[in-house]
C-alpha cells in the first residue's frame, strides 16, 4: 500500500513578529532625504537632454547651449521662451476640436517636453486637466487601448509574483519616487470594472497634484496592478492592453499585494506614501486595516473623498446653523464614498467627545432591500457594511426609513440613477428643516438625482452636493450653486503635507484636520448660494492651507520625522514646491590657469573687459 503523504504543518505568524521581520528587512534607499532630484551633468549628453522629456527645452535651447551640445540644426533657429511657447500650444490647443486629438496632443507634449507640459496644465487648470477628468471625460478609460501612446507609469502583473522587486527597480527615475498612486481598475467611476484601462486615472492624480500643490512630478510613480478583469467587453476586445484573463481575488491577490507594499519599502523607505484608487470597496477596507499602521498608506476613494464630504457637511452645518452632533445621516449604496465619509463622520464624532455607541446612532445605512440591520435574513447585508448594521426592527425601503429616522442628512453612491424619486426627496424635506442631499455617483447619468428635483422637491430649502460640477440654478427668483465633492480640494495638499513631513503612518485625525481646514475656506458669498465648498479657479491657495494644517499637525502630534523642524514651515514648503522653469543647462566658462599678460595697459583692459 502506498504510505499517506504528510501533510505539511502551518504556523500562525503574529503580527508583531511580521513587523519586526519588516523592520529588519535590507533596504536599498530612502528616498525621503533625496531633495535635489537633477541627474549630474556630467552623465548628460546634448542627444540624451533632447530625447528626454523631463530635460527637453525643445525650442527654448539657446544657441550657445544647442552648439555646445551638439544639437545645433535639430531646431529651426528660432530662441522661444516659456511665454512663447505656452501661447503656441494654446493656440494649436485651440484648432482642435474633438477629445481624442486634445488626449494624444497633450500626451505626446508630456512625451516630448515635460516641464512645457506641465506648465500648461498650470498656466490654464481649467482648460487643460478637464481633457484629463475622468469623472466627466471618461473615454480616455473605454478607449485606452486606441489611446495609450507612451508610458506614464509602471504595469505590475499578477505574473510578476515573486518579481515585483525586480520591476519595480527597472523605474529611471526610482531614486526620486516618493510617493505611489496605485490601482487596480475594479471599481472605475461607479462605471465598474475596467482593468488595465483605469490607468488614465493614476495619470489624473499625478497631474492634479503638480498642478494644484505644486508636488514634484519627478517624485510620483504612478502604478497599475493588472490582475485580469471581470469586463466581458475587454476580454473579448482584440486590443485591450492587459492581461486577457479573469481577475485575480481572495488569498493570491492578497499574497501578491503584500508583495508589492514589501517591494516598496525595499525600494523607497518607510515614509513613502501608497494612494490607492479605485480598488473594489472590500479590497479597500481590507489593505487599509492592514497596513495603515505598517506603511505611509491612503486611500484615496475610502478616506481623501470621505474626507471632503465631511468638510462638505461641517460647511453645510455652517449655513443651517447646526451643531455636528445633531445630525442625522442615512446612506444609501455600498459605494467607497458612503463608507468612507461614514467613517470620517464616526471619527469626527468620536473627536468631539461623543460616546461610540451614540455617535453610530447617528450614522445609518440603507441599500435597495432596506435598513441595514441584524436579523435581515432574506437579503444578505453586504460584507463591506457589516460595520454599520444596527439593531432595529426590519424597514424594507428608504422611504420608510426617512420617515422613521427623520434624518436631515441624505448621502447617495449607489450607481442607481434617479433612485431618490419625488417622494423621496419630499420625506427629507419633511425629515428637516434645511435638509442636505448628496449625490454621488459618476458619470453624471448615474446619479442619484438632480440638482434641479432637489430644489423644486424641497421648495428652494436644501444644501445639494454632487460628484460632478454643475451650473447654478435659479429657483423663486434665487441663484443656487450646488456643491462640487472632489479629491482636488485636498489630496494634493495632503500629499504634500505627509511627504514633507515625513510621517510613516497617516491616522485618521491627518484627515479630520484636513477636512476642518477646508471647511474654514469656504467663502460667505459662496454660502449665500448654499455652495459649501470653495472656488475651484482658488484650487493651489486651497491646498496650500491644506498643506500647511497637515504640516503643522504632524509635528503636534509628534508623527515627523524631518528633523530639526523648520523654523519657518511656510518658507521651507514653500522652497520644496515643484519648479516648471527651465533649468541652465552650460555652466559659465572660467579660467583656472594663471595669466601671462605683458603690459599694465593690457592688464587694466583684461580686468575691465573680460
Amino acid at each position: 500500500m502506498r504510505a499517506n503523504k504528510q501533510q505539511p504543518v502551518y504556523d500562525c505568524i503574529h503580527e508583531d513578529a511580521k513587523l519586526l521581520a519588516l523592520e529588519g528587512m535590507p533596504r536599498e534607499l530612502d528616498t525621503f532625504w533625496r531633495t535635489d532630484s537633477q541627474l549630474p551633468r556630467s552623465q548628460l549628453s546634448g542627444h540624451r537632454m533632447y530625447r528626454l522629456s523631463s530635460l527637453n527645452k525643445s525650442s527654448a535651447f539657446s544657441h550657445r547651449e544647442r552648439q555646445l551640445l551638439s544639437i545645433h540644426g535639430f531646431m529651426p533657429a528660432a530662441v522661444f521662451t516659456v511665454k512663447q511657447q505656452l501661447e503656441a500650444c494654446t493656440q494649436h490647443f485651440a484648432t482642435l476640436t474633438s477629445n481624442y486629438q486634445k488626449y494624444i496632443f497633450l500626451t505626446e507634449l508630456e512625451a516630448f517636453n515635460r516641464k512645457l507640459f506641465f506648465n500648461l496644465l498650470i498656466s490654464d487648470p481649467e482648460t487643460f486637466m478637464s481633457v484629463f477628468k475622468s469623472s466627466e471625460f471618461y473615454f480616455s478609460v473605454k478607449n485606452f487601448g486606441i489611446l495609450h501612446t507612451n508610458t506614464r507609469g509602471m504595469y505590475v502583473t499578477i505574473k510578476d509574483r515573486g518579481h515585483i522587486y525586480e520591476v519595480l527597480r527597472n523605474w529611471p527615475r526610482r531614486y526620486d519616487v516618493r510617493y505611489l498612486v496605485v490601482t487596480n481598475g475594479d471599481s472605475v467611476l461607479s462605471m465598474g470594472d475596467y482593468g488595465v484601462n483605469a490607468a488614465p486615472v493614476v495619470f489624473f492624480k499625478l497631474y492634479q497634484n503638480v498642478a494644484y500643490g505644486g508636488v514634484n512630478p519627478d517624485s510620483c510613480l504612478p502604478v497599475m496592478l493588472d490582475v485580469g478583469t471581470n469586463n466581458e467587453e475587454l476580454l473579448r476586445d482584440p486590443l485591450y492592453l492587459g492581461l486577457p484573463q479573469r481577475r485575480v481575488t481572495g488569498a493570491e491577490y492578497e499574497a501578491f499585494f503584500e508583495e508589492f507594499t514589501v517591494a516598496v519599502l525595499r525600494l523607497f523607505g518607510p515614509r513613502a506614501i501608497i494612494q490607492t484608487k479605485n480598488f473594489g470597496a472590500l479590497d479597500s477596507i481590507k489593505q487599509l486595516e492592514r497596513y495603515r499602521k505598517r506603511q505611509c498608506f491612503m486611500d484615496v476613494s475610502l478616506q481623501v473623498l470621505g474626507a471632503c464630504g465631511l468638510a462638505g457637511l461641517l460647511a453645510a452645518n455652517k449655513i443651517s446653523e447646526r451643531t455636528f452632533k445633531a445630525n442625522k445621516l442615512i446612506f444609501y449604496g455600498s459605494g467607497t464614498f458612503n463608507i468612507g465619509m461614514a467613517r470620517k463622520c464616526l471619527a469626527y464624532l468620536k473627536y468631539l467627545r461623543m460616546d461610540e455607541s451614540a455617535a453610530r446612532e447617528r450614522i445609518w445605512f440603507c441599500d435597495a432591500h432596506g435598513l441595514i440591520v441584524h436579523g435581515r435574513c432574506d437579503h444578505k447585508v453586504p460584507t463591506e457594511l457589516l460595520e454599520f448594521k444596527h439593531r432595529h426592527e426590519k424597514v424594507g425601503s428608504l422611504l420608510e426609513a426617512i420617515n422613521l429616522l427623520k434624518p436631515n442628512v441624505l448621502v447617495g453612491c449607489s450607481s442607481e440613477p434617479n433612485v431618490f424619486t419625488k417622494d423621496i426627496i419630499k420625506a427629507m424635506e419633511q425629515s428637516a428643516e434645511q435638509p442636505i442631499i448628496y449625490a454621488m455617483s459618476t458619470p453624471l447619468e448615474l446619479a442619484e438625482c438632480c440638482a434641479n428635483d432637489a430644489f423644486v422637491y424641497t421648495k428652494g430649502r436644501c444644501i445639494f452636493i454632487s460628484a460632478a460640477q454643475l451650473p447654478s440654478l435659479k429657483y423663486a427668483n434665487k441663484v443656487y450653486q450646488p456643491g462640487y465633492c472632489n479629491v482636488q480640494y485636498m489630496l494634493a495638499g495632503l500629499t504634500l503635507g505627509v511627504m514633507l513631513s515625513g510621517m510613516t503612518s497617516v491616522p485618521d485625525e491627518t484627515f479630520l484636520v484636513a477636512a476642518d481646514r477646508l471647511a474654514n475656506l469656504v467663502w460667505p458669498n459662496d454660502m449665500a448660494k448654499r455652495d459649501v465648498f470653495p472656488p475651484m479657479r482658488k484650487l493651489k491657495c486651497i491646498n496650500n492651507q491644506i498643506t500647511y494644517a497637515v504640516f503643522a499637525y504632524a509635528y503636534r502630534r509628534r508623527l515627523a520625522t524631518l528633523w530639526p523642524e523648520p523654523t519657518n514651515p511656510k518658507h521651507y514648503i514653500e522652497s520644496m514646491l515643484y519648479n516648471p522653469e527651465y533649468v541652465k543647462v552650460c555652466q559659465p566658462i572660467y579660467c583656472i590657469t594663471d595669466q601671462q599678460i605683458g603690459t599694465t595697459e593690457s592688464i587694466q583692459y583684461y580686468k575691465q573687459k573680460i
